[in-house]
């Protein structure tokens, strides 16, 4: 299994992040630019798809840029600019995956990180504009990411298993879960609205090479399940339910990890970190009153 070449020094290159853009809402490219920016790090942006607003809004205009991506990839590509990272987040259509995975091979040659959201679903249900087939191609997508970061919903689809059985699973089923998804390629998987059914305030590590957590469960806590298979370790991060809920807060949460990780700080750490960040933001965006489905208010 590859090894992870974290960096050990200010990132140089830029990142590219492959998203969508929506004229209206906070998510997607609208959320990885600035967060990543705010970092110091380059980013150069390659949407996916244009929004006339995200999915939340009934009745969205949806453009894919698939012509776009293929010549913005072969230019960058005769400019030879070279990057530290990529951030794989919404695909319009399968078709756009044959066009990302000679863009990501070029970046893992040359010693690059890619991070794969797994863009799919949401709340237990598969997009209405995907199908099975687009499924599949995510799930062999998936096996040339270092990191990937599925909601529960993802996951679910990514295992072909039911998202009920899931949403409901103690700590033996969650870490299964989470090596399974290991085993189709990431060295690194980080399951965002995780169940809560399990506890951990630190390193979960035993002795066997399995997980701890204490029980407890409570429909008002969620959390993230984060695990590394080459040390065949796993923490598990619960904290309670923040008063709404916000698109955005997966991009941002993808962005976040990929930032702290290109700039040398491991991954457990980096997972911690984020999820702190994260909160901080919904807690903010709470404050500042509006409608949630324009997404988090507060960066």
């Amino acid at each position: 299994m590859k090894l992870l070449p974290f960096f050990r020094k200010p990132v140089c290159n830029p990142v590219v992040i492959a998203s969508d853009l929506p004229s209206w809402g906070r998510v997607a490219l609208a959320v990885g630019v600035p967060v990543l920016e705010k970092r110091g790090i380059q980013v150069c942006a390659l949407p996916t798809a244009l929004l006339s607003a995200h999915g939340a809004y009934p009745g969205s205009a949806l453009h894919s840029q698939s012509a776009f991506m293929a010549d913005s990839i072969a230019h960058l590509e005769r400019l030879d600019i070279r990057f530290s990272a990529l951030l794989s987040g919404f695909v319009a259509e399968a078709a756009q995956f044959d066009l990302l995975e000679p863009l990501v091979k070029r970046v893992r040659s040359s010693g690059g990180l890619v991070l794969v959201d797994p863009v799919m679903g949401d709340h237990g249900s598969l997009y209405s504009f995907f199908n099975e087939s687009f499924v599949q191609r995510m799930r062999a997508f998936i096996a040339h990411a270092d990191i990937i970061t599925p909601n529960l919903t993802e996951a679910a689809l990514l295992l072909g298993t039911d998202h009920a059985q899931l949403a409901h699973a103690e700590k033996p089923e969650l870490l299964d879960a989470l090596k399974s998804l290991a085993r189709l390629g990431p060295r690194f998987v980080a399951i965002t609205s995780a169940p809560a059914g399990v506890r951990s305030a630190g390193n979960t590590k035993s002795p066997g090479g399995n997980t701890k957590a204490l029980a407890g469960s409570a429909a008002d806590r969620t959390g993230v399940a984060l695990y590394d298979a080459a040390a065949d370790r796993a923490l598990f991060i619960t904290h309670a339910r923040l008063g709404s809920s916000y698109p955005g807060t997966g991009d941002l949460f993808a962005a976040e990890l990929l930032g702290r990780l290109v700039s040398g700080e491991p991954f457990f750490a980096a997972g911690r970190r984020t999820v702190s960040r994260v909160r901080r933001s919904i807690a903010a965006s709470c404050s500042a009153g509006g409608d949630p489905r324009a997404g988090l208010r507060k960066l």
